[in-house]
């Protein structure tokens, strides 16, 4: 059978921010942060042009690559990220909390399971947003070179084994690793991967909005929303927000912005309440 040579109507870039050793180690992160960065082929050139706004904003050169440590403690760290609100995207982040992980060998970084793992995690829910869309779009997945041996044949084998992606039929370059340096989309990935990690890591010594309560009663009583408090760094947070993915009724908790492991989601339901004012 001939390969489907059709042109990508869409691509996702995809990368990630953290580490997956032990958090309780010095110098580990204590969360790791995947994000997936969907963008139609007709907006790929005005969203790279956005980019390099982003790059001019601190004063990185063109040529060089833009992550997101270079903007973290960078003065105009806040006028580079509101750029992000001119971007024709549509994002999905999951932060993965390792604490919070009970499988030893998930937890293990010595076998790349959750490296390997986590690159997968938010494909369903792309899926079934982009099928709301247009059944006709037919996407590449662009990932940030992994250099551990085997890593890029775990993740592919993930993805063959999903029976809604049609296989036969694919592009030889369907799923495909590249460098980020030479590609700004992939670099725009790290820095909204970088962001969400810095805002959930940033939360551990927050005192959470007792957003459970509200999810329960089915009420909207938040003491934050009411009183307009800030929950940790929200004023970064809130930028990204109107382009994460939602569901049928407009919310982007458990949609675009998903937590991970199973069990700390719902002390994140403010995602929506606060921000999505």
């Amino acid at each position: 059978m001939v390969s489907d040579l059709r042109p990508f109507t869409h691509r996702i870039y995809v990368d990630f921010s953290g580490d997956d050793g032990d958090p309780r180690t010095l110098g580990a992160s204590r969360c790791i942060c995947i994000a997936w960065v969907l963008s139609s082929e007709i907006d790929l050139s005005y969203n790279r042009n956005i980019v390099l706004e982003m790059k001019k904003s601190i004063s990185c050169q063109k040529n060089d690559e833009l992550k997101y440590r270079s903007l973290a403690r960078h003065k105009n760290k806040e006028r580079a990220l509101k750029l992000l609100s001119k971007l024709k995207v549509n994002v999905v982040v999951v932060p993965v909390f390792k604490e919070r992980i009970t499988e030893e060998e998930l937890k293990n970084p010595r076998t790349k399971r959750l490296v390997n793992l986590i690159h997968y995690f938010p494909l369903n829910r792309l899926l079934d947003y982009l099928l709301r869309r247009d059944s006709d779009i037919y996407f590449q997945l662009v990932f940030d070179e992994v250099g551990w041996r085997g890593c890029k044949e775990e993740i592919a084998s993930s993805f063959r084994q999903n029976s809604r992606l049609d296989w036969e039929r694919a592009r030889s370059d369907w799923l495909l690793f590249t460098k980020s340096r030479s590609n700004l989309m992939l670099q725009l990935a790290d820095v909204i991967a970088g962001l969400t990690r810095e805002y959930v890591e940033d939360l551990g010594s927050q005192r959470m909005p007792p957003c459970i309560v509200c999810w329960v009663k089915g009420t909207y009583d938040c003491s934050y929303k009411r009183n307009s408090r800030r929950v940790g760094k929200a004023s970064l947070i809130k930028v990204l927000h109107p382009l994460l993915v939602r569901d049928e009724t407009g919310k982007v908790w458990e949609r675009g912005f998903v937590v991970r492991p199973p069990g700390v989601e719902r002390d994140y339901l403010f995602i929506d309440c606060l921000f999505g004012q």
